[in-house]
């Protein structure tokens, strides 16, 4: 994972999403926070490295969020990591079952977030369909 990556960060926990986009900064990224549904979709649109997603957010449902990126040719290949309670086995399952491409628990987006881009990145994705 070389160079400065643009990384949309979207949760409506305003709190953890500048932690992790401060992380992002640290890193030397360009962090992106958006809070709706319709603006992760909008900030998928042009085009980022790669898009983190709370799944426990209350008022962005990031499953359909992950489902839609997944559907729409324009943003099918682009990597997307979820993160959650470590407890929340469901909301990590469903994610998964609507192509995000890696789950983190809170802990781990905070600690290890360069490694898990590094991963995220390193996943190979085809450019044309889902699997």
């Amino acid at each position: 994972m070389g160079g400065r990556l643009t990384v949309v960060v979207a949760g409506d926990d305003l709190l953890f999403a500048t932690r992790v986009a401060s992380a992002l900064t640290k890193s030397g990224h360009r962090p992106r926070i958006v809070r709706t549904a319709e603006a992760f979709r909008e900030a998928l649109r042009e085009g980022p490295d790669a898009g983190i997603l709370n799944l426990a957010s209350r008022r962005l449902d990031a499953v359909r969020a992950i489902r839609e990126a997944r559907t729409d040719p324009d943003t099918r290949t682009i990597p997307l990591l979820g993160f959650c309670g470590h407890a929340d086995t469901a909301r990590r399952t469903a994610a998964q079952a609507a192509g995000c491409d890696l789950v983190a628990t809170n802990a781990e987006i905070v600690t290890n977030l360069p490694r898990l881009l590094g991963a995220l990145l390193g996943i190979p994705r085809a450019s044309t369909s889902r699997c």
